[in-house]
């Protein structure tokens, strides 16, 4: 499935660190009005795929092109401007969550069959205070389940899994957690959020339907997207074959946002999530990984779900509970490529990673300068053993060991 356009990103980190960074928009169709447009403003265009197109160009360069083939009537231009104008806040039921820093989404599962073997069962206790730890660690969201995704486990019930979920959620939020649904079933999600839940992340591409999008726009609640190839919990019957994993996860992401808008979701509630092991084999979600900046074709805030998955087995070997590092590898350098949420397992790993990718590829010159006195450390930072310890011999003048 081809999209109607898709951006290639800068290499990583270029983007914030270089405002001129070309970008590389790939344009299917309305070739014509197209040409017209880069030739007025005198862009180069790549026209040797047939109906397709490429143009290269940094973001000032790229307003003009979509002011132009507003100009000419062409629908390239809401695309484009939906790519150049990205959401800055995912708005929730209750608030917006800032899309300058990275978001950590903490797991926690009703279960006692999570394929990493952190569970809580249906005891509402040991779910309150694993979700404080999660808060401890630096989780923004806390995310429940009570259905296991894996393919091996028993689909439940939906009014039995909403009555679990509902009293998990209500419990939650009395003590102040901003809660995920995650869930596919309408039921299920019209309970969480009935609760006082913030959000549905739904892991079924919308294979069975809009009704759990629906009760989200419903609520006004914030909705994530999650690439699907078939519905939950049941593997395809053949392998998929992928003629390019990531372009085709971008079109069907197209495909499916037109039906969110038509639930009534609107651009500022939505997240998308490519779907890492819905569909692909270990070597497709490494694709993906690599080019994940190309869901920022949108302009929505891209969530990662990618914690102690099967293609970091694949990769090291180790089973999943030993997988934490890895999963932090991997959320750096999606953070490098513009994904802002993480759900995870690993709340406290996931925050120093992710603060020190946010230090390198999202803040420009002078943000952790010193500050006065403190050379050559930022203000307020410390390095213990010479900060605290007896110098064995006195520092130069003006300066501090």
């Amino acid at each position: 499935m081809r999209p109607s356009l898709r951006v290639v990103p800068p290499g990583f980190g270029m983007a914030a660190a270089e405002p001129e960074a070309p970008y590389a928009v790939h344009f299917a169709g309305d070739r014509e009005r197209l040409q017209l447009a880069t030739s007025a403003l005198g862009l180069g265009i790549d026209l040797r795929e047939p109906d397709m197109a490429a143009v290269w160009g940094p973001r000032p360069v790229l307003e003009g092109l979509a002011a132009k083939l507003e100009e000419l009537g062409s629908p390239h231009a809401g695309r484009l401007r939906a790519f150049l104008s990205p959401v800055t806040a995912w708005r929730l039921r209750t608030r917006e969550l800032p899309l300058d820093r990275p978001i950590v989404m903490g797991i926690l599962n009703l279960t006692d069959d999570s394929f990493s073997g952190d569970g809580v069962g249906r005891d509402i206790g040991a779910a309150c205070a694993a979700a404080e730890r999660l808060r401890a660690a630096g989780a923004d969201i806390i995310d429940v389940g009570a259905e296991s995704a894996r393919a091996d486990r028993p689909v439940l019930e939906a009014e039995a899994e909403a009555e679990v979920v509902g009293r998990a959620v209500e419990a939650l939020v009395r003590e102040g957690h901003v809660v995920s649904s995650d869930t596919y079933k309408p039921a299920v999600a019209r309970a969480a959020l009935a609760a006082g839940a913030e959000l549905v992340n739904d892991i079924s591409g919308l294979t069975l339907g809009t009704g759990a999008a629906a009760e989200a726009a419903a609520a006004g609640a914030g909705y994530v997207l999650n690439y699907s190839y078939t519905v939950p919990k049941r593997r395809p019957d053949a392998p998929p074959v992928y003629a390019d994993v990531v372009t085709e996860t971008v079109g069907w992401m197209e495909a499916r946002l037109g039906e969110l808008w038509a639930c009534g979701l609107e651009r500022a509630q939505v997240a998308v999530d490519p779907g890492i092991a819905f569909g692909k084999s270990h070597d497709e979600d490494l694709q993906m990984l690599r080019r994940v900046g190309e869901l920022g074709t949108f302009g929505l805030p891209v969530l990662l779900a990618h914690s102690r998955k099967n293609f970091i087995g694949s990769v090291g070997g180790l089973p999943p509970a030993e997988r934490d590092l890895e999963t932090h590898v991997v959320s750096a350098l999606a953070f490098a490529q513009g994904v802002r949420i993480f759900r995870v397992h690993d709340v406290a790993g996931a925050r120093r990673a992710l603060g020190m990718a946010e230090a390198i590829a999202a803040r420009g010159p002078g943000a952790y300068a010193p500050g006065e006195g403190s050379w050559p450390w930022r203000a307020g930072a410390s390095a213990a053993h010479m900060t605290r310890a007896e110098p064995a011999v006195p520092p130069p003048p003006g300066q501090r060991w």
